[in-house]
């Protein structure tokens, strides 16, 4: 019965004295979002995919999210950026950058789901690196913990 009752309250059905359902809701919204960023307080080393992260998860459209990979792999090829990647970084973003350490990067075509995908990717491993830096730094877990037996074994994603 719970989930139905949270579905209730999700879809604006449940007001509970209210008269504004979708107020109480946004009012919670924003409680959860002030308690999750008074607990993760941003992490100072934070590589190049996961500051474009902070920069790119707002772009309105798909134009904007092609002219923004365009840009930085265009300027990556030609030398005006420098970017640093953490070892171990998994988004194809992050491998076409290391693989230009060493002066070859793949052509990658940015057109169907590939933008996106880039952008998930480099999100997710923020997100990962996130939770790995706040459940060390709070002392819940060891780095050794949480790594995947896949990734202690040196496999690749």
């Amino acid at each position: 019965m719970p989930i139905l009752d949270l579905k209730k309250k999700l879809d604006g059905s449940c007001v509970s004295g209210n008269r504004n359902g979708m107020e109480k809701i946004k009012c919670d919204t924003e409680a959860v979002d002030s308690s999750i960023k008074s607990i993760f307080s941003e992490r100072r080393d934070m590589d190049f995919a996961e500051q474009l992260w902070c920069k790119m998860k707002c772009v309105s459209s798909y134009q904007e999210l092609i002219a923004c990979f365009t840009l930085v792999l265009e300027s990556r090829e030609c030398g005006e950026i420098q970017p640093w990647i953490h070892h171990g970084s998994g988004s194809l973003l992050s491998e076409l950058i290391q693989q230009s350490y060493h002066g070859k990067m793949e052509a990658v075509s940015l057109t169907g789901i590939t933008p996106v995908q880039m952008l998930l990717e480099i999100g997710l491993d923020k997100m990962k690196k996130d939770y790995v830096s706040f459940f060390i730094g709070q002392e819940l877990a060891t780095l050794t913990s949480l790594q995947s037996p896949r990734s202690m074994e040196g496999g690749h994603k």
